[in-house]
């Protein structure tokens, strides 16, 4: 064994090696044990009594129903950690207006009996048939007369009347008119008739729009009119636009003419 273990290759671990000194082996336990043996008395181990668990049990304290009682109780469930509150249920005076409210929900009800009148006598007849022949249907009522219109009457022919509107002083309207010879409509008669037109210096008017009506029939009577009427000149002024209403009045047959 000595032989095979001189003779072994060298990656096979010496368990036991030969040749080394014994000294320093001991120097290292030597100095091992010292340490553990300083370290083993700087330990401190305290130990401490257990103290022993407490027995399950609990404590039950019987009341009677008396002053004391009721009053220990109260004071139980005000102090407890469910603190009580109060249950409209547990009111003794509850049974008593729930009984009372059930009570009246089944009072019966007084019977209805309805008052029975009398029927009027008898006083029309039915309608008898229609005899072969006869008309049965309703006469129609004649018309009623038609008032007499403005321009009858008491009242003379309707005259025009240039009302300004914008961008013309009153001043430059003509005080006397000519007669308007077209039919009067009524809705002209009713309501003033919206023309935009275009006046120069010298007061005749170059352009004429009607803003009521369009002009894909060409030209109305009533725009013919307002063409042939000359304003009062402006010579300070270039031509300009002015927007203005015809209105026909219904002037009595005596007296002042309106204007």
């Amino acid at each position: 064994m000595k032989i095979k273990r001189q003779e072994a290759p060298d990656w096979i671990f010496p368990w036991r090696p030969t040749g080394e000194p014994l000294f320093p082996k001991l120097l290292a336990l030597s100095a091992v044990s010292v340490l553990f043996a300083l370290m083993l008395s700087a330990l401190r181990v305290r130990t401490v009594v257990a103290s022993p668990w407490a027995g399950r049990k609990v404590s039950v304290i019987q009341v009677l129903n008396d002053v004391d009682g009721r009053a220990l109780t109260l004071r139980a469930r005000e102090g407890g950690p469910f603190p009580s509150r109060f249950e409209p249920a547990e009111w003794p005076v509850f049974a008593t207006l729930e009984k009372a409210a059930l009570d009246a929900a089944r009072a019966p009800l007084p019977p209805y009996s309805p008052t029975l009148r009398e029927l009027p006598p008898e006083t029309t007849r039915s309608p008898a048939l229609a005899e072969p022949g006869k008309v049965v249907l309703s006469t129609p009522a004649a018309p009623a007369p038609t008032a007499p219109t403005a321009a009858t009457a008491d009242h003379g022919p309707l005259k025009p009347r240039i009302l300004p509107l914008s961008g013309i002083n009153p001043a430059f309207i003509p005080d006397e008119l000519p007669a308007f010879t077209g039919e009067v409509t009524p809705s002209m008669a009713a309501d003033a008739v919206r023309f935009l037109i275009r006046i120069d210096a010298a007061g005749y008017l170059t352009d004429c729009l009607s803003l009521d009506a369009g002009d894909e029939a060409g030209p109305s009577p009533l725009e013919t009119w307002l063409r042939g009427i000359r304003f009062k000149p402006d010579p300070s002024k270039n031509p300009r636009w002015a927007a203005v209403r015809v209105a026909f009045t219904n002037p009595p047959a005596h007296g002042t003419v309106i204007r």
